[in-house]
């Protein structure tokens, strides 16, 4: 006779495990009593009171094979659970339940079959040896392209010479009593109808914007005008905050620079995750990536639903070049790298002993607020509101481990050809 419920391991592969439960016959008859007692309460049946149903009545009107079916359920999912606390196990799929014996005077063994992510060990990082591209110098035509942005942000509108409309024009165009500018492009299928038509006119448009979305309308031209950039010189620069085009220029290649060297060591750290990760034995189970996949094609999927789609989830593939099954095999190819990542990551900050608590995670916060100019409290608070609080630790401590790969690795610069 079972007297206290047990847990066991009964066996354990890489990403599966199966686990016995053992729950003491006390707690059949608990779950047992618990499940009459409701249905008595919320049956009505003529001749009862509510709430005082004789057993034997509702054995005889329902089978006392319903209770005990219910009351294996419901001692499955309460063990179950705590089955995974006292084991330590974290299940990534739906666990497969089946009942090894049930008796009332007796107890209650079923087991459990669950996937799991893989339990590994941390790859040997020291001395590891990558080859990436040297680092690109920021050059003066990076700057001078810098440059231009800024001069297109600072553009004006001002009428055109002329009535007829020119690809690339800037068109002031009405529609039931409302305007506004629209530019003339010859490959947009509703504003490549402008060109060639003069100021004063109505042009119908009638035009496929995306499969099975037309837009039918008239568009009357009031005007032209045209993008008037500034000169490239000291009042630009002021126009931007700057004293002169010398300091305009050091700040963006001062910022280029300091962009350019954040995706580098990107690049770096990922490239020296990877070469851990080949090394590494992660095996993942099928069902959990498989399950991911599906959300991500959901997801997918209603974002081309939402009304400021441009396209359909069918229009998206076409594009692609590629048929809906090829896209889960991309996806599962993408996301299982992902988990790997994150297992070996994860592995290495155990190892090294890396743990950022609550107190050093809010200072970390608070610099990280004040560089970028943020009240250090609301950025802190933000974090927490949009329960991305535990994702910012795994970042700070992500990072300390790429510091040590990056100190312990030999990494060879080459030029590209």
């Amino acid at each position: 006779m079972t007297t206290q419920t047990h847990y066991e391991i009964k066996e354990r592969a890489a990403t599966e495990v199966t686990i016995q439960v053992a729950v003491e016959a006390q707690e059949i008859r608990k779950q047992l009593d618990a499940i009459y007692q409701r249905y008595a309460r919320e049956i009505r049946i003529p001749g009862f009171r509510k709430g005082h149903v004789p057993r034997a009545y509702m054995d005889s009107r329902f089978g006392h094979e319903m209770f005990v079916e219910e009351t294996k359920d419901e001692l499955q999912r309460t063990f179950f659970e705590r089955a995974l606390v006292e084991l330590q196990l974290r299940p990534v799929s739906v666990p497969a339940l089946e009942t090894v014996s049930f008796d009332e005077a007796e107890g209650f063994v079923f087991s459990a079959t669950v996937a799991v992510l893989p339990e590994i060990d941390a790859p040997e990082y020291k001395g590891q040896e990558i080859t990436v591209p040297a680092v690109k110098e920021i050059t003066d035509e990076d700057v001078s392209a810098a440059l231009e942005e800024i001069r297109t942000e600072f553009a004006t509108l001002e009428d055109k010479d002329g009535n007829t409309v020119s690809d690339g024009d800037i068109v002031r165009v009405k529609e039931n009593g409302q305007e506004w500018d629209a530019r003339a492009d010859g490959e947009n299928p509703v504003t490549k109808e402008l060109i060639g038509a003069t100021v004063g006119s109505k042009v119908a448009v009638d035009a496929e914007i995306a499969e099975e979305r037309r837009i039918k309308t008239q568009l009357e031209i009031v005007g032209l005008r045209q993008v008037v950039l500034p000169e490239i010189d000291d009042e630009l620069s002021k126009d931007a905050g700057f004293d002169s085009l010398d300091a305009l220029k050091d700040d963006i290649r001062a910022k280029m620079t300091a962009r350019r060297d954040e995706g580098y060591q990107r690049f770096v750290d990922g490239k020296l995750l990877d070469a851990l990760v080949e090394k590494a034995e992660v095996p993942l189970p099928e069902p959990f990536v498989n399950d991911l996949v599906e959300e991500e094609v959901d997801r997918l999927k209603k974002s081309f639903e939402e009304p400021r789609s441009s396209m359909t989830f069918e229009t998206f593939l076409e594009k692609r070049e590629t048929a809906e099954e090829e896209l889960r095999t991309e996806l599962s190819e993408s996301i299982s790298l992902r988990v790997r990542r994150e297992l070996v990551l994860a592995k290495l900050a155990e190892s090294e002993g890396i743990v950022i608590d609550d107190e050093e995670l809010s200072e970390l916060a608070k610099a990280d607020a004040e560089a970028g100019g943020e009240d250090p409290m609301r950025f802190i608070a933000r974090l927490k509101a949009e329960d991305r609080w535990n994702d910012y630790r795994a970042s700070k401590v992500n990072a300390r481990v790429f510091a040590i790969l990056r100190d312990a690795a030999v990494i060879k610069e080459e030029e590209e050809e």
